[in-house]
């Protein structure tokens, strides 16, 4: 049996949420999506998010494995489930 983690990972993005490069930061991982949900406002808070050279700044829940297909690419963060 294997367990999926959720990590937490911040993106910069166009206004729209379109263009998102993930931002160089260590991610967070988590045993459960609920327990990474918790940490999504202070993700968006923390010094690294607010100071970001984005328009805007958005977090996400994602599992491991998901976070590992989308690469360093920029990716269009309205076409995943549940952005924040």
């Amino acid at each position: 049996m294997s367990t999926t983690l959720i990590a937490l990972a911040l993106f910069g993005c166009s206004d729209d949420g379109s263009a998102c490069q993930r931002l160089a930061v260590p991610v967070q991982t988590f045993p459960t999506r609920a327990a990474c949900a918790a940490r999504l406002e202070e993700a968006l808070g923390s010094d690294m998010a607010l100071g970001a050279d984005a328009p805007t700044v958005q977090a996400q829940c994602l599992t491991t494995r998901q976070l590992a297909a989308l690469g360093s690419r920029s990716i269009d963060l309205s076409k995943i489930n549940s952005p924040r």
